[in-house]
This record gives C-alpha cells, sequence and structure tokens, in this order.
C-alpha cells in the first residue's frame, strides 16, 4: 500500500502484478503506519467500530476486511473518490476492487506500508 498521492494497493503474487487499485490511507491525525505487517484476520462483513479523533464513535458496516496492524485493515468503504488520506489508519478501497482483492490475502499475506 503505497500512502503517496495518488494512494494505491498493488498485489503481486508469484512475482507479477495482479491487482491494483486507487486506495485511501490514513488522515494526518490517524495515519497508516509504515512497515510490513501480517494479515491477522479476516471477515467478509462486520461492523467496524472506533472512535473518531474528536471522541466521537463510529459503527460503520465494512466488506472484505483483512486486518494486518491493530485495528488497521484493507476493506471496502463507501466514498466519493480514492486515492487520498481520509480514513483512520484503514486502507480503503472501492467494492469491487476490494472484493477482488480480498482472496489475495489469506492469513499472514504480508502487507507493506510506504510513504
Amino acid at each position: 500500500a503505497s500512502k503517496s498521492s495518488p494512494g494505491r494497493l498493488t498485489i503481486w503474487h508469484d512475482g507479477k502484478r495482479v491487482f491494483s487499485s486507487l486506495a485511501n490511507t490514513g488522515i494526518p491525525v490517524a495515519p497508516t503506519a509504515d512497515g510490513t505487517f501480517p494479515v491477522y484476520e479476516k471477515l467478509p462483513y462486520q461492523i467496524m467500530q472506533g472512535t473518531n479523533p474528536d471522541g466521537s464513535h463510529y459503527a460503520d458496516p465494512v466488506s472484505w476486511v483483512s486486518y494486518f496492524n491493530g485495528g488497521d485493515a484493507v476493506h471496502y468503504f463507501p466514498r466519493g473518490s480514492y486515492g487520498w488520506p481520509q480514513s483512520l489508519g484503514c486502507v480503503e478501497l472501492p467494492y469491487t476492487a476490494a472484493k477482488d482483492a480480498y482472496p489475495y490475502l489469506p492469513y499472514g499475506t504480508l502487507v507493506t506500508v510506504t510513504a
């Protein structure tokens, strides 16, 4: 996952690029951490809950979720556009892109996030 503008998630399999999509990453007050992390939890759907930077709480329906670092995950989230810092640390994708990426992110897959 690249945080440079525009943000993008690229997936490589057996040395070949098999997936690429615009992706949102974390806003400055809740950035997506740089580094390499294994996928440790997968859910086709869930209500993702947490606290916004302003202290309010959210409970948002998301799909095609692959957690890789604490509460950070690759997943679908509806936005008007993609490729920009808009999330609270997650890597957000359009619906079809998230569905297509999900099978390429099995447990243990390494997700590398770069600036």
